[in-house]
């Protein structure tokens, strides 16, 4: 046993030495065990958000970056401990946000899948959007530029409302020729 211990110390000193040989075979000797604390502690709602081994490399950007020098590792048993309790104090915290501070608190969140069409009304808004608006004036222009005096003055009023007697009456033209008109012009509209 005392040969695994020095064999330990030793890739222990190296890696705080700054060794990324020995850094390199720290992560591959006790990653799979921080993975496995990682993925235990992690919280089923949260699987879809959160990938474990961006926690991982979460842990091990933090005992690389300020490596704990007042804190001696005498066996591999301690330093895994360590990273374990890392990995969950690390897991815990973003739990503890996702969960039970409002602000982001997955289980909020709701399917656009879901069989329930009380959310994709809410989504839809009743009216249309401003783009939208836009081409329908762009494509009116278009099409008053394109129709005789006559069609555009017809077109013009029953855009405004009025009725096709009330058209046929002010353009002194008939009714049959307003819902001809009507019918060729507007889109869905039925004489």
């Amino acid at each position: 046993m005392e040969p695994a211990r020095n064999e330990f110390q030793v890739l222990m000193d190296q890696v705080l030495a700054g060794s990324e040989d020995a850094a390199r075979q720290l992560v591959r000797t006790y990653g799979p065990a921080v993975l496995r604390a990682v993925r235990r502690k992690l919280n089923g709602r949260l699987r879809s958000k959160f990938d474990s081994d961006d926690f991982v490399q979460d842990v091990w950007a933090s005992f690389f970056a300020s490596p704990p020098r007042n804190h001696v590792f005498t066996s591999p048993h301690d330093l895994a401990a360590f990273l374990i309790r890392v990995a969950r104090n690390k897991v815990i915290d973003v739990v503890r946000q996702r969960l039970h501070r409002q602000r982001y608190d997955v289980t909020r969140e709701q399917s656009l899948n879901s069989c329930d069409g009380a959310l994709e009304h809410r989504l839809v808004s009743p009216h249309a959007s401003p783009s939208t608006v836009a081409m329908t004036a762009e494509e009116w222009e278009v099409l008053l530029r394109k129709v005789p005096l006559v069609y555009r003055a017809v077109l013009l009023r029953y855009r405004e409302g009025q009725t096709p007697t009330q058209i046929a009456a002010a353009q002194g033209i008939s009714e049959r020729t307003v819902r001809r008109v009507l019918s060729r012009f507007v889109p869905g509209y039925a004489s």
